[in-house]
């Protein structure tokens, strides 16, 4: 167990990573800011990559878990942006 953590889990930062980088480069006037979109993605690219690990356990690989972090960080900034409401297009 403690092998995949150490094997999957930097691919879900990474995952994380990207995301929150790219709903930040693709939105630069929601004015959410870019420290929340990296940690919005990192947060939900673990959760997501925890769900789809408790199911799949042993059957799942890098790129995989790669993929289900970007899925997870993206539906978790997705959220996000759905629920508030930016502070700079008018209050």
């Amino acid at each position: 167990m403690f092998e995949h953590i150490m094997q999957l889990g930097p691919m879900l930062v990474l995952a994380g990573l990207i995301a929150g980088w790219v709903s930040e480069a693709a939105s630069r006037a929601g004015g959410y800011g870019f420290v929340l979109d990296m940690v919005l993605g990192l947060i939900g690219s673990v959760i997501g990559g925890v769900i789809a690990w408790s199911f799949f356990s042993n059957d799942i690989g890098m790129l995989a878990m790669l993929l289900i972090g970007c899925g997870g960080a993206a539906l978790a900034i997705a959220a996000q942006r759905g629920l508030w409401r930016s502070t700079l297009l008018g209050t």
